[in-house]
């Protein structure tokens, strides 16, 4: 209730100095961008960018998903002080598609202790996009598309080479990033490398969290350039870290991973068309987990000996996409993807006797994609647009898995050498308009997800007729999407809403009694958005706000639908002068009743309702000169102890107190230094 009163009174004054403080054609050109308040530019009516480079608050971890969690809509599910689960509007898991550089990303383990975004460094990009809504054909069927992107071009000496930037924060926070480039109208040479490293932290309350990690990380980008429409890149990634786990049995002691892609892109081929896309590329994810590498062993009666689990994923893949250009319509891309993921892992409960090095990999699954898209957008009018685009996926998948259950008590898997295969269509079409300042829009989307991993592989559910959950359906979302964006004078709005029903909506349910998890479908349906608004009230002074709220129901069972995060609102103030910026974040969180006990996904279930809370975080900003700028700042700056509701439940850590749900850092001072070469 508060929340939603604190929301009325902001965006009543919004209105009010808007009419009270009417712009000069001076104030009108100027920009609406913050520097440090969290925040994204639209790039267009469905997607969104985020400068991955620029100072973040609350500054975020080392990884993808606490840089996403500061985005309207986004929640992290946290598990310690790195590698959480993002989630979009209540979707998590395989229902967003998470890339880089066009590639995806999948983890190994089985309890979801390295997302896509564990592996990946957002210092080492540009920027993030991101597509709401099954609004786009181009990436996969998702509820939403997380795009980390490079920028590839020609070299020439008006550029800078590179960046360089420290963080330092508390907790023994160190993290350490380059990025450098050189190059011709030939070609190029891009380097980027980053370390960071953090001991585990405090709540509110000084309860200490099982949260240490380091990280570290190499990408290098070579480009031939021989023209302004050619160009030949190959891509090479390496990339470690090892974290420790607050709600769980064991921590990560090993996150590697290699890659490595070959792209060719050429540009005006023939008349018509417009541009060709190759690329193929490789993966390898190494992952060791266990119970004695980053925490003190201590024998229980499930593992009496140091245990480790070794899992590892192949992937290999490739996109050809052809841009058309035509009279019938303004763009046209068709084109083709393909990946491939092959899962083993080897086991040991008891590493000192038998270590899991000396064990042979063992096979349990390999899935297969082939798909076939065309997106094209055509202007009806000068004002108005439609899009609209198409897709046809094939899936295969094997399921190698010879035994189910626990290694003390295993049962022969009924679908142990099974294989099936599935046809899925996905389509969407959107109308966009824009008169003077004002511009809408409304789409329609359907995407049709084949069962991921570790639906019906990797956490050995069962579903409602056989130990083995396997076969079961595709899920298929019908999605309505609507938005407004208005750009006037000082005063930028933006709303997106959404309404979501989902047949054969996959749901993960607790094993009662030791027994394995229920996977099985239902229907079910969710609304919501996020509204944005910025407003410059002078030269020096830029409010904005946001409010993201999401309402998810299970229609089978008449319960709420479970791990939907509460209603968000954010405050921010920016005020410059001259070279400095201050500025400060208010957050708000509802508490969230809504609940289905032991029911949710892949990535985590709900235990416990949970209350509402607010936090404080204020930065500043001091550009010293063109090259050298330094940010610092406090988060929870009224040093309050509390979780999102989306967090894990803890578990039993050895050396540390007993938590009944992982809490966020408490108070963290802060400061990152840019260098710009």
């Amino acid at each position: 209730m508060f929340a939603k009163s604190a929301l009325a009174l902001f965006m009543a004054t919004l209105a009010t100095a808007a009419i009270a403080n009417e712009p000069t054609q001076d104030e009108t050109d100027k920009d609406l961008e913050r520097i440090i308040i969290t925040g994204v530019k639209p790039l267009n009516s469905i997607e969104l960018a985020k400068d991955t480079k620029a100072p973040q608050q609350p500054i975020p971890a080392h990884d993808g998903a606490d840089y996403l969690k500061s985005i309207p809509g986004f929640s992290i599910i946290r598990k310690g002080g790195t590698s959480g689960d993002p989630v979009f509007r209540g979707a998590a898991g395989s229902r967003l598609t998470i890339a880089g550089d066009d590639q995806m990303i999948l983890g190994g383990c089985s309890g979801r202790m390295d997302p896509p975004t564990a592996y990946i460094n957002p210092q080492n990009f540009d920027r993030i996009r991101i597509i709401k809504g099954p609004q786009s054909v181009l990436y996969g069927p998702a509820s939403a598309t997380v795009l980390f992107e490079r920028e590839n071009y020609q070299f020439d000496a008006t550029q800078s080479p590179g960046q360089v930037s420290l963080i330092g924060a508390a907790y023994g926070r160190r993290e350490f990033n380059a990025d450098y480039g050189i190059g011709s109208e030939l070609g190029f040479m891009r380097l980027s490398a980053t370390h960071s490293e953090a001991d585990a932290y405090e709540d509110g309350n000084g309860v200490a969290v099982n949260s240490a990690y380091e990280r570290w990380g190499t990408d290098l980008q070579l480009g031939w350039t021989p023209s302004a429409d050619t160009l030949l890149m190959v891509t090479l990634g390496n990339s470690g870290a090892e974290a420790a786990y607050a709600d769980r049995a064991m921590d990560g002691s090993v996150f590697d991973r290699d890659s490595a892609s070959l792209r060719w892109r050429q540009a005006y081929l023939t008349d018509w068309l417009a541009e060709f896309d190759a690329q193929v590329y490789y993966g390898y994810v190494d992952h060791v987990m266990d119970n004695y590498s980053l925490r003190d062993f201590r024998p229980t009666a499930m593992m009496p000996n140091p245990a480790a689990r070794n899992p590892d994923r192949y992937t290999r893949g490739g996109r050809l996409v052809a841009t058309i250009d035509s009279e019938f319509w303004s763009a046209l891309k068709v084109g083709l993807d393909h990946q491939y993921h092959e899962h083993r892992e080897r086991v040991s409960m008891n590493q000192p006797l038998m270590p899991y090095e000396e064990k042979p990999r063992i096979a349990d699954a390999i899935f297969e994609q082939t798909g076939v898209f065309a997106e094209a957008s055509y202007a009806l009018t000068d004002r108005t647009l439609l899009l609209s685009g198409v897709r046809f996926d094939q899936w295969q998948a094997l399921d190698q898995r010879q035994q189910l259950g626990t290694m003390m008590s295993p049962v022969v898997n009924p679908t142990a050498n099974a294989e099936r295969d599935a046809d899925l269509v996905s389509a969407f079409m959107r109308a966009e308009t824009k008169v003077g300042d004002h511009q809408w829009f409304v789409g329609v989307g359907r995407a049709e997800r084949f069962p991921d991993f570790w639906e019906i592989i990797g956490n050995k559910t069962r579903s409602e007729t056989s130990l083995s959950s396997f076969f079961l359906d595709t899920e298929v979302n019908h999605q309505l999407d609507v938005g407004y964006h208005l750009r006037q004078h000082n005063l930028e709005l933006m709303a997106s809403l959404f309404y979501s029903r989902v047949d054969n909506y996959i749901l993960i349910e607790n094993g009662q009694h030791m027994a394995a998890d229920l996977a099985r479908s239902i229907k079910a349906e969710s609304f919501g958005g996020e509204l944005l608004a910025n407003y410059r009230w002078s030269d020096n002074l830029l409010l904005d706000a946001s409010v993201a709220y999401t309402h998810g129901s299970n229609l089978t069972d008449h319960l709420a639908l479970a791990q939907q995060p509460p209603l968000e609102l954010k405050f921010g103030a920016e005020y410059q002068l001259q070279d400095w910026t201050f500025a400060g974040l208010w957050r708000v969180v509802d508490n969230q009743h809504r609940v289905a006990i032991g029911q949710g996904n892949i990535v985590g279930n709900d235990f416990k309702a949970t209350a509402g809370f607010g936090t404080l975080a204020i930065n500043a900003h001091w550009s010293l000169n063109e090259q050298l700028k330094l940010s610092f700042g406090i988060d929870n700056l009224l040093d309050k102890a509390y979780a999102e509701h989306l967090s894990s439940a803890g578990a039993m850590v050895a050396g540390f107190e007993q938590i009944t749900q992982v809490n966020e850092p408490g108070r963290i001072w802060w400061f990152k230094l840019d260098y710009h070469l």
